[in-house]
C-alpha cells in the first residue's frame, strides 16, 4: 500500500520527547498537528441512514435472505469488494428488505488485522459496524505509511454521525470485543474459508458458499437460488 501523502506532524529536528508528546495527543484526539482528513463520511450516511442495524447485522431481521460477508478491512481487495458487491448489495436488497448483511471479520495473525477488526466490532456496540467499515475501507489507504493505528482508528470513528468516540475507544479495549473477533477467525477456519472476500448465502432455499472474492453477479445469482 504507498504511503499517506498528508504532511508529517511535526518537523523533522523536533526533540523526541517532542514527537512523543505530540503522538500521545494525537492518539487521545486531544488536538495536536494537523489530522488525517477522512473522506465519503457523506456517501456512507446515504448509503445506509435509516437502515436498521444490530451488532454485525445491516437490514431488516424479517429479510428472508441472510448474507454473511467475510472480509479484511486492512486488505486492498477487501476495499475492492466492498465498494464493487457490498454497497450494491446494499442499494438493491438489503434498502428493500430483500437481504440482511452480517459482518465477520478475517483475523488470523497479523496485528494490524486485528486492530482494524476491533475497531469495527466496538463501533457494532453501539450498531454502527457496517458504517464504521464502510468509512475504513473508503479511507483505507490514507493509514500513514500504510500501517492501521488507534489514532487513525480514532480519526474514523469521529467521522461516523452520532458515534460516541470515547465510548467505542473504551469498547475498543474490551473483552467481548476480542472474543467476537476470536470468533469471526474461528467461524472462517471452520469453514475453510480462503484469506480472501467470501460470502455465506442463507434463505428457504439453501446455502451458498463464495469464496475469492466472488463477482456481484455471482452473489446476485447465489441470492435468486436460495429465495
Amino acid at each position: 500500500m504507498r504511503g499517506s501523502p498528508w504532511v508529517p506532524r511535526v518537523l523533522l529536528g523536533a526533540a523526541a520527547i517532542g514527537l512523543v508528546a505530540a503522538v500521545i495527543s494525537i492518539a487521545l484526539g486531544k488536538g495536536g498537528p494537523e489530522r488525517i482528513r477522512i473522506e465519503g463520511a457523506g456517501q456512507v450516511q446515504e448509503l445506509m441512514g435509516g437502515i436498521e442495524e444490530d451488532g454485525p447485522y445491516l437490514g431488516s431481521p424479517e429479510a428472508p435472505v441472510t448474507v454473511t460477508v467475510f472480509n479484511d478491512l486492512q486488505a486492498p481487495s477487501g476495499a475492492s469488494f466492498e465498494s464493487a458487491v457490498v454497497d450494491p448489495l446494499i442499494t438493491d436488497f438489503v434498502r428493500a428488505g430483500d437481504v440482511r448483511l452480517e459482518l465477520r471479520h478475517f483475523s488470523f495473525t497479523e496485528a494490524e488485522t486485528n486492530l482494524a477488526a476491533y475497531g469495527a466490532v466496538a463501533a457494532g456496540q453501539q450498531d454502527y459496524e457496517w458504517q464504521y467499515a464502510d468509512l475504513f475501507f473508503r479511507n483505507q489507504r490514507n493509514a500513514p505509511h500504510g500501517r492501521v493505528t488507534e489514532e487513525f482508528m480514532r480519526d474514523v470513528a469521529n467521522a461516523v454521525p452520532n458515534l460516541d468516540a470515547d465510548s467505542w475507544a473504551a469498547a475498543l479495549e474490551s473483552g467481548q470485543v476480542k472474543a467476537q473477533v476470536q470468533a469471526d477467525a474461528q467461524a472462517a477456519l471452520s469453514l475453510r474459508l480462503p484469506a480472501a472476500p467470501a460470502v455465506i448465502v442463507e434463505g428457504p432455499g439453501g446455502t451458498r458458499k463464495l469464496v475469492d472474492g466472488p463477482s456481484l453477479d455471482e452473489v446476485k445469482a447465489a441470492i435468486a437460488s436460495v429465495e
